[in-house]
């Protein structure tokens, strides 16, 4: 079923599909299907059903029951309840569609719109968020189902409120994990996700000066920045040109600690620190950086997807300590730089329902009409050395992937006024990805009883958060759930350093060749590892690194000098100013 083999799905997985009106208001014309997955209670006998969604939009839900590879999960949730995941219209095994590029022209405003809508009109105006709460109640119907439970988790608890809201005879109990704002269907939800990303990874800095004695980064967030900064300057696609976190006191020269001088010192230094990091970005644009850098060492991609959640920070860390230790950086050529820089402007050249579904979803509803005006304000902006997390946040509040596309449907307002048994809502008090004020909204609308949990992980239950597991388990099976705060998970250790044992082990993979610059924290050693002690070990020689790439520097060099002379002006003026560290010097064997 589904194109999937049995041996593959896990114990107990069952899977079918459904088949759903295109169009509800028209139940007997066109017809689509949607895919659904189902667990049965191990225990032979469900208390409940309990549908759910893992969000998105576009992300797969079919495989959102699966059992944990280790073996744990919330006491009773596989043993007491049926777990049916539906797999939204559009996305794989639910009819997806491939859209007819011959539909779009030359001067398309929007070649997804265009060759979507030109391939199948009326089945591309049913994605929407109602008609994903419809095919649910359909799967319920087919199951026949008086009512179900529901676990939804960001996206999901859109489609949660709209099922609730719709359907609330045959809403049992619901759980809303990481709550979407109802009143930020699209476009908004987008903008002030990346505002608090940008606060979540002042946070990580934060978290990383806390264990200065272990990591040496920066015994203050600003520090652990720079070191950060002098590694992402150089990516491809130009420099972050994040505004730096707060000074504080560590940061000011010893004299002026504990002085007079002190806070108004600090006062300066943050209520500048916009627009010299914007003046700075100015410069670094001026010398064409977004052009010809050509490291590729992932570290801002890594660091704005580890603000989904605190678990992934001891990597990051680990990251940011290799490259600042000398650590190679990986560098590519100009022609793939090239490349590189045009994949991220556009699109797939196959356009796909199921690749595409969030920008669909958020078109298709999003009651703003775009504003190509602002977008191309905000892309200039970026493009001109602008912060690439509030520049990304105006290009999204201006609706950049709905330019050229009317707006189908109408979202619903969330309304728990008809439910018997009101949701449980979940939500992270520093969440940069569905800030906190979607959950407080959704609590008020549907009369939900709210608990907080402290840190910022998007996704709390099953997260391995043993309260919140109680808590929604007790709800799931009693009905029961007091307003509140728990504690977030424990603060992630960092990783361990390898030793001489750690070495010899991954040198009899063939993983152990050394590389220069880097010490006992990745596995590598300035110094022959020994042998283990078990015997002999054959070390994989040292393959000889390719003659290097022209440095960015060098490359900048050369392009500051073709540039006019105002721009070198300016160039050599906030260079002056705000020049960033210097990397540090690779450790001596």
């Amino acid at each position: 079923m589904l194109g999937v083999e049995a041996e593959y799905l896990p114990q107990g997985m069952e899977c079918g599909t459904v088949e759903v009106p295109v169009d509800y208001t028209q139940p007997d014309a066109a017809k689509t299907e949607v895919a659904l997955t189902r667990i049965k209670a191990s225990s032979g006998k469900a208390q409940s059903t309990v549908f759910g969604n893992p969000g998105g939009p576009g992300n797969y839900a079919l495989n959102f029951w699966n059992p944990p590879l280790d073996g744990t999960a919330p006491a009773g949730l596989y043993e007491k309840h049926d777990l049916v995941a539906v797999q939204p219209r559009g996305l794989y095994g639910s009819n997806p569609m491939v859209c007819d590029v011959e539909f779009v022209g030359p001067n398309a405003v929007n070649p997804l719109h265009d060759a979507c809508y030109g391939t199948d009109p009326a089945y591309m105006a049913s994605m929407t968020t109602e008609n994903a709460a419809r095919d649910m109640n359909a799967v319920r119907e087919a199951l026949e189902l008086a009512e179900i439970d529901y676990v939804g988790v960001s996206y999901g608890t859109a489609i949660g409120t709209d099922y609730a809201t719709l359907f609330p005879e045959h809403t049992g109990r619901m759980v809303l994990d990481s709550n979407t704002h109802p009143d930020w269907r699209w476009s908004k939800q987008a903008e002030q996700g990346a505002f608090a990303q940008e606060e979540r990874i002042n946070d990580i800095f934060a978290w990383i000066a806390e264990r200065d004695d272990y990591y040496g980064l920066g015994d203050t967030p600003l520090k652990v920045f720079h070191s950060w900064k002098w590694v992402t300057d150089q990516e491809v696609g130009g420099p972050a040109n994040l505004t730096p976190p707060p000074a504080e006191s560590g940061d000011l020269p010893v004299e002026l600690r504990g002085s007079m001088l002190e806070q108004p010192a600090l006062d300066v230094i943050n209520t500048t620190a916009p627009g010299r990091a914007r003046a700075e970005g100015f410069a670094r644009a001026a010398a064409l950086q977004g052009l010809t850098n050509n490291a590729t060492t992932g570290l801002f991609d890594a660091t704005v997807g580890a603000t989904y959640s605190e678990q992934a920070w001891p990597m990051l860390a680990h990251m940011l300590k290799y490259y600042n230790d000398g650590g190679t950086i990986a560098r590519v050529d100009y022609e793939t730089v090239g490349l590189m820089l045009a994949a991220q402007e556009n699109r797939t050249p196959v356009l796909r329902t199921d690749v595409e579904m969030n920008a669909i979803i958020t078109c298709n509803e999003t009651a703003e009409p775009a504003d190509q005006l602002g977008v191309m304000v905000a892309k200039a902006d970026k493009a001109t050395g602008g912060n690439r997390l509030t520049t990304r946040a105006a290009v999204e509040a201006a609706g950049d992937d709905c330019v050229g596309w009317e707006p189908v449907a109408q979202t619903i307002d969330p309304n728990g006024d008809a439910l018997e048994e009101k949701p449980l809502i979940l939500h992270s008090e520093d969440d940069a990805v569905t800030p906190i004020a979607g959950a407080h909204r959704v609590a008020e609308a549907m009369g939900g009883t709210l608990v907080t949990v402290g840190g910022g992980d998007h996704g709390v239950f099953r997260m391995g958060n043993e309260e919140v597991d109680r808590i929604v388990m007790d709800y799931l099976t009693n009905g029961t759930a007091e307003a509140g705060h728990v504690p977030g998970k424990p603060s992630p250790d960092p990783l361990p350093k390898w030793d001489q044992a750690d070495r010899a082990a991954a040198a009899q993979q063939g993983m152990s060749a050394p590389i220069e610059g880097a010490d006992d924290w990745y596995g590598t050693h300035h110094e022959p590892a020994p042998a283990p002690s078990t015997g002999p070990v054959d070390v994989a020689p040292v393959v000889p690194a390719p003659a290097p790439l022209p440095t960015p520097q060098e490359v900048h060099q050369q392009a500051e000098e073709a540039i006019q002379d105002v721009a070198g002006q300016i160039d050599a003026a906030a260079k002056s100013l705000f020049a960033p560290p210097a990397a540090p010097a690779a450790p001596q064997a």
